[in-house]
């Protein structure tokens, strides 16, 4: 039997190893969308599900797998530009992860530039992503569309 002492320096370890790759994730959405990269973060059967208004986020629903969502995101950023996210909160409970961020974006088509509130819900296995839930602030987005 692990002591509490073990177990909490365990869950520091843990902790620290997932927060530095939430990290990673973001750094490489703002340099640039090397997608494959950015892939290696998921596992082969992602469930990945994007919450937001459907007329503003075509690709909003529920999707299954890592080539689906890898052609999820290159549709957003073909639109818009990732210009780098801060984490307001991080919440690690095991497997699980809830994320605050905001996250600054230009639209390609209005050259706007506002920052968006976006709330992550994820579970881990073995290292990799396997749901992913992602709610967007829809109007925000809107926003930086509209002429």
């Amino acid at each position: 039997m692990q002591s509490p002492e073990d177990l909490a320096r365990i869950a520091t370890i843990d902790r620290e190893r997932v927060e530095t790759q939430v990290h990673a994730y973001f750094e490489l959405l703002a340099a640039g969308t090397d997608f494959s990269r950015l892939m290696a973060f998921f596992a082969d059967e992602i469930e990945f599900e994007l919450i937001g208004n459907w007329s503003i986020f075509p690709q909003a629903g529920r999707l299954r797998g890592k080539d689906v969502l890898a052609q999820a995101l290159i549709t957003i950023y073909t639109s818009v530009e990732n210009l780098g996210s801060t984490l307001d909160d991080l919440v690690i409970d095991g497997d699980r992860i809830a994320l605050r961020r905001t996250t600054r974006l230009r639209s390609y088509g209005t050259g706007r530039v506002g920052d968006i509130k976006i709330v992550d819900f994820l579970r881990i296995r073995d290292g990799l992503v396997v749901e992913f839930t992602e709610i967007v602030d829809s109007r925000a987005i809107a926003d930086l569309e509209e002429c």
